[in-house]
């Protein structure tokens, strides 16, 4: 019976957890209130309390789960023994999923109402990126298909492209949706970084993964 319990406890959790994920990354969370999120999912607000003590602990959640998926798909490309252009096109597909689900209103409020939420989640991305790319590029090197530069000035220059171009402010000015800046920035930092065999390569996969 416990674990009969256990089950529908563990499935009402995740039920609200990937509501408010989808809730949140649209709309934002800072006007979204507990009552609202409780009738949408016609449950009592005393579901979500006994899951969740506060609205800011139900978004933190959000926010690791989603850090936690990301990672534990970035260590899956890292482990494949594919090729490293092959591992990069894997990486651009798992960020650009993630990044087209944002909206401006999800990152203003995290910067606005949760800075120290915000700092965890740009220090996790700075962090991953640096490991992940870092190997990805050591790769590519001895394969012969990015070029023979310093790997820490490459992994430097692409993170910062990446976390300051994805970035509410910028785009607001620029006039992209998140996925657009996103897409033109990675293929302007690989083609750059790229040798004639593996801008080749690269261009032709690219072409086919972004249609």
């Amino acid at each position: 019976m416990k674990n009969v319990e256990l089950i529908n406890s563990s499935a009402e959790k995740e039920k609200i957890i990937q509501y408010c994920t989808d809730k949140f990354l649209k709309e934002g969370f800072y006007l979204v209130t507990v009552d609202q999120i409780a009738y949408d999912l016609r449950i009592s607000k005393k579901t979500i309390y006994k899951f969740f003590a506060t609205k800011d602990d139900l978004v933190k959640e959000v926010a690791f789960n989603m850090m936690n998926d990301t990672n534990d798909k970035m260590e899956a490309i890292l482990k494949s023994e594919k090729d490293s252009l092959t591992k990069i096109i894997m990486l651009f597909e798992v960020m650009s999923k993630l990044v087209v689900r944002f909206s401006d209103k999800w990152l203003k409020d995290l910067q606005v109402h949760t800075p120290k939420l915000w700092q965890q989640i740009d220090e996790f991305r700075v962090n991953r990126a640096f490991t992940v790319i870092g190997n990805i590029i050591q790769q590519g090197q001895m394969e012969g298909i990015i070029i023979d530069k310093p790997v820490e000035l490459i992994i430097h220059i692409f993170v910062n492209t990446i976390r300051s171009v994805v970035h509410p402010d910028f785009l607001f000015y620029q006039k992209l949706d998140y996925k657009e800046a996103f897409v033109h920035s990675f293929e302007i930092l690989f083609n750059g970084i790229l040798t004639q065999k593996g801008r080749t390569k690269f261009n032709k996969i690219f072409s086919k993964v972004i249609q």
